[in-house]
């Protein structure tokens, strides 16, 4: 007995049913081929016509975009070119003008961004550049307001490799050193920096993009020189606000800083002071530097100090060595260095000494000084030991180097000494003078400069009786 339908009329629905299957593969197949076809072409139109679509409908866009999004702002793209296979955009020229600054970038090239997601707005502008690789030739940057410029000839940055590289990196002043000090009413300091090659690797670039920290396994430098000129004919501008010590200017980076090492290698460093305008400034140079620096935070959880080593041939004379110690979680100012400096004639100090201090050293050899030093809520107390023979100081004039004459500054100090001990050699017991660190930091004192008083009132200790 048969319950169900008759059997042609069976075969008949599962033949609609095969016919229906049969038209929707069909549907498909078509829906399929046209989307093939679509995407070839587009490709087609990208190859064929893209630099068109690009450079007059897809520029325009993007600068009247950025425009809108930063008004007193102009962004303007030279031509552009992509390459569909490599998916590599090309800028031949960017240039972009705010208020304050203006960069201008030669040729830039963007290489492995997904433009699809980000177009689509389904990925951020971190998730959309996780492939992705930047180079730009000639990047120059231009603050007029503070009259310095800084120039990039070479800049790789990969996202696929952690890494960033740049060549030919120059910060320089936008005009000579006379106008420069012309447009301050105070004296400052004038800086130049080159660094011919620079390289990070380990770079953390989606929490770069993503804004939430800076964070890198190594920077190296090579062969970067630094030269700092002081106009001292300038009045001192008057205190407002103590500058920023190591902890401090850490601290004020509002995101976290990592980055486990930094180093340098054959660096130069020159720093200058001049008495008056248009004159030759006194000079005092560091050769051959090198430095090693580990542990560099932000992070007050960080139970590691940062560790620093550093040496240069002071006026390529004497090996200089020092190495410091920065508590990164300290609350005050609070560190420890300590160093070296190798056997010298101290004649080779006066190129910088008549001038910037007024101070000529007739004669004197060092064989060795060796310095020990803790700094405790901004006091530094400390051991200097300083094994010279025959050294002997003339104090020069005011207005000139030649003359002897009234004295100020380090130079007065030295005319009002009871006497300058000649010699520092060891006794018949091994022991010689040592001199007696104890210096508390003036609320203008810069990092550098407080280290180096306080050296300093160790090594006067050692000379004078």
């Amino acid at each position: 007995m048969d319950n169900g339908n008759p059997p042609r009329a069976t075969a008949h629905k599962r033949e609609k049913r095969g016919d229906a299957r049969s038209s929707l593969r069909r549907k498909l197949a078509t829906v399929g081929a046209s989307l093939g076809a679509l995407v070839l072409v587009v490709a087609l139109l990208v190859l064929v016509f893209g630099g068109t679509i690009l450079n007059r409908y897809g520029k325009g866009r993007a600068e009247h975009a950025f425009a809108e999004a930063h008004p007193g702002s102009e962004l303007r793209i030279g031509d552009l070119s992509f390459a569909l296979g490599a998916n590599r955009l090309v800028a031949q020229s960017v240039t972009l003008k705010a208020a304050r600054t203006t960069v201008r970038v030669e040729r830039l090239a963007l290489t492995g961004v997904r433009w699809a997601r980000l177009l689509r707005g389904k990925s951020g502008l971190a998730d959309a550049l996780t492939r992705a690789v930047l180079e730009a030739v000639n990047l120059d940057a231009e603050f007029p307001r503070s009259h310095y410029g800084l120039r990039c000839a070479q800049l790789r940055a990969s996202a696929p490799n952690s890494e960033l590289a740049a060549a030919g990196i120059e910060l320089r002043t936008l005009v000579d050193d006379e106008a420069f000090f012309a447009a301050q009413a105070f004296r400052t300091t004038r800086l130049r920096v080159v660094v011919p090659e620079l390289k990070a690797l380990g770079l953390a670039y989606g929490d770069l993009l993503g804004g939430r920290s800076y964070r890198a396994r190594s920077v190296h430098l090579s062969r970067p020189s630094l030269e700092a000129l002081v106009n001292r004919d300038r009045p001192v501008e008057p205190f407002v606000r103590s500058p920023r010590m190591a902890h401090e200017a850490l601290a004020s980076i509002r995101k976290p800083l990592q980055v486990d090492s930094l180093s340098i290698a054959g660096g130069q460093v020159r720093y200058c002071e001049r008495r008056l305008a248009g004159t030759d400034p006194g000079v005092l140079t560091f050769g051959a530097v090198s430095l090693a620096a580990a542990g560099i935070s932000n992070l007050a959880a960080a139970s590691a100090p940062i560790e620093i080593r550093a040496q240069g041939d002071l006026m390529n004379a004497g090996t200089l060595k020092v190495q410091m110690t920065i508590p990164v979680a300290s609350p005050d100012f609070s560190l420890h260095y300590s160093g070296s400096l190798g056997a010298m004639d101290l004649i080779r100090l006066d190129a910088f000494l008549a001038v910037a201090e007024q101070t000529r050293i007739k004669s004197g050899t060092v064989q060795q000084v060796t310095f020990d030093i803790d700094v405790t809520a901004g006091r530094a107390r400390g051991r200097v030991r300083a094994g010279y023979r025959n050294l002997k100081i003339t104090v020069l004039g005011e207005q000139t180097s030649n003359k002897p004459g009234r004295a100020s500054g380090f130079a007065s100090f030295l005319a009002n000494l009871i006497g300058v001990r000649n010699d520092n050699a060891p006794d018949g017991s091994g022991l010689m003078r040592e001199g007696k660190v104890d210096y508390a930091r003036a609320p203008g004192n810069e990092f550098l400069q407080f280290l180096w008083f306080a050296l300093r009132s160790g090594v006067i200790d050692v000379i004078s009786f």
